[in-house]
């Protein structure tokens, strides 16, 4: 029961954690293109960094793992903000 407890407690600290972090990355995307720079130029940017950041961080197979889920990701709709699921 109490492993349980800290199972659904650690869910709600890694969702509130990726809630934050998704409003910085869409605050600094806005700023960006307030200043100018394109969309695809945006996405290209954050996808290097992001990639060679995890690259670093946890390793060549983490950054494959990823890779290799986005196509599946994108087919379902994971990359709709506000979707409405049915």
């Amino acid at each position: 029961m109490l492993q349980e407890s800290n199972e659904n407690l650690d869910a709600l600290i890694l969702e509130e954690k990726k809630r934050v972090a998704l409003e910085i990355f869409q605050e600094a995307w806005n700023v960006a293109i307030q200043e100018g720079i394109e969309a695809p130029i945006l996405a290209e940017i954050a996808m290097f960094n992001a990639l060679t950041q995890l690259g670093q961080a946890e390793g060549d197979e983490s950054v494959a793992d990823l890779v290799a889920a986005l196509p599946s990701r994108q087919e379902s709709g994971h990359f709709v903000l506000n979707r409405s699921l049915q």
